[in-house]
């Protein structure tokens, strides 16, 4: 009896069950949603501009500045920032064919952070040159992949 007594109190303690409903989110507005893409994209796109500095004078083979130190660290800031940019798309609430678009890009971005992670760690310049040229049609694909989603929540195309 005495345990019945103490799930008794916890329970109650807790928060148990109760008849209160909580309120339901108010929908964003499409300039709300509009807004909280243009900043996540916004932000990715200015910091993948110093990025793709130091990838293109530390990966590229032959390049007098080659460093597979510095390569994979660009190629893990990369990766980072797509997650960061990536979560900030599945922070923003997207309805109907926007939803079905981001779905797409995140799957798309899913596949680059895979082969951005694999390139950053990887053992040579050469290995890191293989993975690019798996991860260069996937970076196409998720920019044509943004553009859809831009125009499905009422952006005009990218500059």
């Amino acid at each position: 009896m005495p345990l019945l007594l103490i799930v008794g109190v916890l329970v109650a303690a807790c928060g148990g069950p109760s008849s209160a409903t909580s309120p339901t989110p108010t929908p964003l507005t499409a300039a709300q949603i509009q807004a909280r893409y243009t900043s996540a994209a916004t932000h990715y796109n200015a910091a993948e501009v110093q990025i793709a500095l130091t990838e293109n004078a530390a990966c590229d083979a032959l390049s007098a500045t080659v460093a597979l130190g510095a390569c994979q660290t660009a190629l893990s800031a990369q990766r980072q920032l797509t997650i960061v940019y990536d979560n900030a798309l599945r922070a923003i609430p997207f309805i109907g064919n926007a939803a079905a678009e981001v779905s797409r890009l995140l799957g798309d971005d899913a596949a680059i952070e895979k082969l951005l992670e694999q390139a950053a760690t990887a053992p040579a310049i050469a290995v890191i040159a293989t993975l690019q040229q798996e991860v260069i049609p996937l970076l196409a694909t998720a920019a044509n992949d943004a553009a859809t989603l831009r125009s499905a929540i009422g952006l005009p195309a990218a500059a």
